[in-house]
């Protein structure tokens, strides 16, 4: 039976996948989830599957979206995470209590690769996540989440084409226990990637996202539980084009000014070091070094000669 575990922080379904009842496993935002034990029901067909929408008397089709009704809905093998109904597997609406659903992701089995924060003792599961599925990498201890290069690349293309338009004075990412630009974080201050051992390393992502992630330049990206939902959250909003828009900026910034040559202020530093003053004799030669220093800045600043 496909049992689908709805968190109460952020409302967002996983599958069970192959966990016993009791298992616990991080839902994407940090939360830790539990698999519940459940008693699966039987439920009437008061709903379309397909869009939610209440079935009109003894109507064989939904009057909304044109959907069949079945006598009996096949394949129900799903259990609802609102009601504990039987669903088919294939329903977007439950057709007893109309809850959306919308699964974000399904746990998998052990893997050989160590963990980045717990240590080589705690071993990564596999998970997938979205729709069509990715595959990445969970600790079921510490929630932390480990995505191939390539993986988030698909992601934040995702992402990026779902983002709104980036606006002046964007707000920052949702502030949640995950390791943020100043926070404490758990584990070791540098961890090693579960692919190859070797050091990683630390970066805030995009340079303003406020995310620090750990990042193997050959494997992936090391994310701690609740940075990963706090990041595409931020993309989603825009932040990343704003950030590559930035970026753009001052590289035409940088071209220019090297186009232009140097400014006064760094032909007055050339001077400081090539013979037209010094700074070192200056600041040594107590208030008339001082005064000379200042004349000499005006100078070089305003062309006195």
């Amino acid at each position: 039976m496909r049992i689908l575990v709805k968190c109460h922080a952020c409302n967002r379904q996983s599958e069970a996948g192959d966990l016993e009842v009791g298992r616990r496993f991080h839902c994407l935002c940090g939360e830790v989830l539990a698999v519940p034990r459940v008693k699966a029901k039987d439920a009437a067909v008061v709903r379309c599957s397909s869009c939610g929408g209440p079935r009109q008397s003894a109507a064989e089709t939904c009057t909304f979206c044109g959907a069949d009704f079945t006598v009996h809905e096949r394949d129900l093998h799903t259990i609802c995470p609102g009601c504990m109904a039987r669903i088919m597997d294939r329903a977007k609406f439950c057709h007893d209590c109309g809850i959306r659903i919308a699964v974000q992701g399904k746990s998998g089995a052990p893997t050989e690769h160590p963990c980045p924060a717990c240590g080589a003792e705690r071993h990564l599961d596999s998970r997938t996540l979205g729709e069509p599925p990715i595959g990445i990498l969970e600790c079921r201890v510490c929630g932390g989440l480990w995505i191939g290069s390539e993986v988030f690349e698909m992601i934040t293309e995702r992402m990026k084409g779902e983002a709104a338009d980036p606006v002046a004075g964007m707000p920052a990412a949702p502030k949640r226990p995950s390791r943020t630009v100043g926070s404490r974080q758990r584990g070791p201050l540098y961890r090693r990637c579960p692919r190859c051992a070797t050091m990683m390393a630390r970066l805030n992502y995009a340079r303003r996202s406020g995310v620090i992630v750990d990042s193997c330049r050959q494997h992936g990206i090391w994310f701690d539980a609740g940075e990963l939902d706090s990041l595409l959250q931020w993309i989603r909003r825009g932040g990343l084009k704003k950030a590559e828009q930035l970026e753009k900026q001052e590289a035409e910034a940088a071209a220019r000014r090297a186009r232009r040559g140097p400014s006064r202020l760094d032909r007055m530093a050339g001077q400081a070091g090539v013979g037209g003053f010094s700074v070192g004799a200056r600041i040594g030669g107590g208030a008339a070094g001082e005064s000379n220093l200042l004349a000499d800045l005006i100078g070089a600043l305003f062309g006195a000669r």
